[in-house]
């Protein structure tokens, strides 16, 4: 919502399987804005890539991720598939279209348990306690490598 009080051009893109259209609703109801959402599975490489062939963006939020600790320990695969192929669809179509910034919601799962508090962006890595953790770490690593090419 600050980025559309603020000015900005907001398209939402999400396949609501964590959440459903009254989340988009509830925003433009507070905004007054009618902002355009797109449903469309990240993963779905093709599909996604339309959203870049539709809309002229800068930036990209990426939260397209499965975000529960203890559900990741019971479906990994879902999670390494889910949060990495989602991520690398992003990231990959963002060189593809000339799009450089992108903000990436990590998780301190990516300390494991740390040996102090508070955690902060220079607290070592540790290795990760869940799935999910660890596809935080893969996320970070891949973006570092990315930006590093």
């Amino acid at each position: 919502m600050e980025l559309i009080n603020a000015g900005y051009d907001v398209v939402i893109v999400d396949n609501l399987s964590n959440s459903d259209i009254s989340a988009v609703e509830g925003v433009r109801r507070i905004t007054g804005a009618e902002i355009p959402f797109v449903k469309v599975d990240c993963c779905d490489r093709e599909a996604f890539r339309k959203v870049f062939e539709q809309y002229e963006f800068d930036s990209v939020i990426h939260f397209a991720a499965s975000k529960a600790v203890g559900e990741s320990v019971q479906k990994p695969l879902e999670y390494y598939g889910n949060n990495l192929k989602s991520f690398m669809n992003v990231i990959s179509l963002m060189r593809e279209f000339g799009r450089q910034n992108i903000v990436f919601s990590s998780s301190c799962t990516v300390y494991g348990e740390p040996d102090k508090q508070p955690v902060t962006e220079q607290t070592p890595r540790k290795p990760a306690t869940s799935p999910y953790g660890n596809t935080k770490q893969m996320c970070e690593d891949i973006l570092r490598d990315s930006l590093a090419a």
